[in-house]
């Protein structure tokens, strides 16, 4: 329990900047450009997560290899599956640019974008997914000194980049508007994947790298790495599918929406961070081969997340009205309609956190011991609840069935992610016996 905590305690503060890095950048557009440029950037939230959820998925299993094999001692294979992970994210990096920089404005037009928000939107999204490369890395980086047990340069890195951003935000918006919060984003990426580089080498990791791809580890890392891109893939393309109904429902809904997903983070801000703790000691201590230490990891896990959820819940049932009306400003009438759609939607994603806590829980078990497959169908099931959700309720309840559509798609794939990680455990325990 204590290594767990100590490991993720810095996550913790990275995913407590994150927020205020999302809350920051949306701040700045909202009170500065006003409620029609926050919903062009909030129009874009769902295309952007399609990309950049990929982009972590893939990064995971890879931060999976790099785990499993520091945990068996394997230097020479970790330094092997770091050079090929370099590669495989600059490869994977320039060709999701490309795609999504061309593809901006298409996928806008297809989820049925306003018209008064499409420039924006296209500006804003085209310009993201244009210099995802650096986004790609920034995750890889962190993945793999994750995998070597340091979590605190990270959160330094996240530090960075988050004081970064939001100077560059304020600085560039007013010249660029848009554009400028766009470029921000990046710029400061970039600082922060600077400062990741900086501390691989002190670690002697990247000196005894060999500069040629290894085969045998870029497959190892794809096979770990490709379900779960294709998972969080999947996943996004459901809330595509919701934004397109999100859009029917105006500017104000679409701005409501927006705010509320922005404030996300603020549900996952202990979660997410204990995640990555299981999903990083579950892959060392198989790496290791010691499955009882893995289960012991699990539990642990499960105490830690449903007392914070709980913690997490009360907050933003609580201040979740008053953190978004921090986000925009604008005329009153229009600004309560927003407030009203965003507190909604907002208070029905914290009474979900209990299940999102076990769907994180025994995802992140599952790809610690290796299991990729079971995670990726949990996206699938995930994206047919959420469908199902928007396609069956809004014709009875309107807007309820977008409020609805991310809790039931949680509900479904935590189901299947807790018995399989049961019958895999034990699978696994009979094949080593304690």
């Amino acid at each position: 329990m204590r290594l767990m905590i100590n490991f993720a305690t810095p996550l913790l503060f990275a995913n407590v900047l994150q927020l205020m890095f999302t809350i920051a950048d949306s701040a700045v557009v909202g009170r500065m450009l006003g409620v029609d440029a926050f919903a062009s950037v909030g129009a874009t939230a769902s295309a952007n997560w399609l990309a950049l959820a990929a982009v972590i998925g893939l990064t995971q299993g890879f931060g999976t290899v790099f785990a499993q094999r520091f945990g068996a001692g394997d230097t020479d294979g970790l330094r092997k599956a770091f050079t090929a992970a370099v590669y495989l994210t600059a490869a994977f990096g320039v060709l999701l640019g490309i795609g999504g920089a061309f593809g901006a404005a298409p996928m806008l037009s297809l989820l049925g974008t306003p018209d008064q928000l499409m420039r924006g939107a296209v500006l804003y999204l085209s310009i993201l997914l244009g210099g995802i490369v650096i986004t790609f890395a920034y995750n890889m980086l962190g993945a793999t000194l994750r995998a070597l047990g340091d979590s605190v340069t990270p959160f330094k890195a996240m530090v960075i980049g988050m004081v970064l951003n939001i100077a560059l935000s304020i600085a560039l918006c007013i010249p660029f508007g848009i554009a400028g919060v766009a470029a921000a984003t990046l710029l400061s990426q970039t600082a922060a994947c600077a400062y990741c580089v900086f501390t691989l080498r002190k670690t002697g990791l990247m000196k005894g790298c060999d500069k040629n791809l290894d085969i045998p580890s870029a497959r190892a890392l794809l096979r770990l790495g490709l379900p779960l891109f294709f998972r969080n893939a999947v996943i996004e393309v459901g809330g595509l599918a919701v934004q397109w109904y999100v859009n029917r429902y105006g500017v104000e809904f679409v701005a409501g929406i927006a705010a509320a997903k922005r404030m996300y983070s603020l549900l996952l801000i202990i979660a997410g961070a204990l995640e990555t703790s299981v999903a990083t000691f579950a892959a060392q201590n198989f790496g290791a081969e010691n499955i009882s230490r893995v289960k012991q990891g699990v539990v642990c896990g499960m105490r830690l997340m449903f007392g914070s959820s709980l913690v997490i819940m009360a907050i933003t049932l609580i201040f979740g009205r008053f953190i978004l009306g921090l986000l925009i400003t604008g005329d009153p009438g229009r600004l309560n309609a927003v407030l009203d759609v965003g507190t909604q939607q907002l208070t029905v994603m914290a009474l979900g956190l209990p299940i999102l806590s076990l769907l994180f829980l025994y995802r992140s078990a599952l790809q610690g011991i290796g299991n990729t497959v079971i995670p990726m169908l949990s996206g699938f099931l995930e994206l047919v609840s959420r469908i199902s959700s928007v396609i069956f309720i809004t014709p009875l309840w309107g807007e309820w069935g977008v409020y609805l559509s991310d809790i039931s798609g949680w509900t479904a794939a935590a189901l299947l992610l807790t018995v399989s990680y049961y019958y895999f455990a034990r699978q696994l325990s009979l094949k080593t016996p304690e």
